[in-house]
């Protein structure tokens, strides 16, 4: 199995780096693991509805040329609008999916700051979200991490 996050913007944070370093290490020792980074798109404290848009249509861009449909690949796009879980409810969920769809990879994709585009939302096979409340978007990618590490420590 390989899992990879796809995810817009490069982590800055000391602390946030090291921590996925940890949880990466221990994912790696039971499957393929890879972060990618696409570039983000700067944007303005006070934005309209269509500068929005037009921001994640561009990191949009940038995302869906990952994501082409490879047999065996399942892919999780996080929104705030996706289906909530409990870390057990994920965990079994994941094992029906490789089970009846014989899965390879899982990529997750983290938007930017603004969210992701409709067309990579589009793209995904499932809509997943981590809480109601907004998080920063590399914070997102440290949660994300430790739950994957914590899926694939107790397989």
């Amino acid at each position: 199995m390989k899992i990879r996050i796809l995810c817009v913007g490069a982590l800055k944070e000391e602390a946030y780096k090291i921590k996925i370093a940890a949880d990466a290490a221990k994912i790696r020792k039971k499957c393929e693991f890879e972060i990618i980074e696409v570039k983000d798109e700067k944007n303005a404290e006070h934005m309209s509805d269509a500068e929005i848009m037009k921001v994640k249509q561009k990191e949009g861009e940038r995302l869906l040329p990952y994501l082409k449909k490879t047999p065996g690949e399942f892919v999780v796009a996080l929104c705030i609008e996706g289906k909530m879980h409990t870390s057990e409810s994920w965990k079994q969920k994941l094992k029906e999916w490789r089970e009846q769809r014989q899965l390879q990879q899982i990529t997750y994709i983290i938007g930017g700051s603004l969210g992701l585009d409709p067309a990579v939302i589009k793209r995904a096979d499932y809509s997943l979200s981590i809480s109601r409340l907004t998080f920063p978007h590399n914070l997102m990618r440290v949660l994300l991490t430790e739950q994957i590490a914590g899926l694939v420590e107790n397989e």
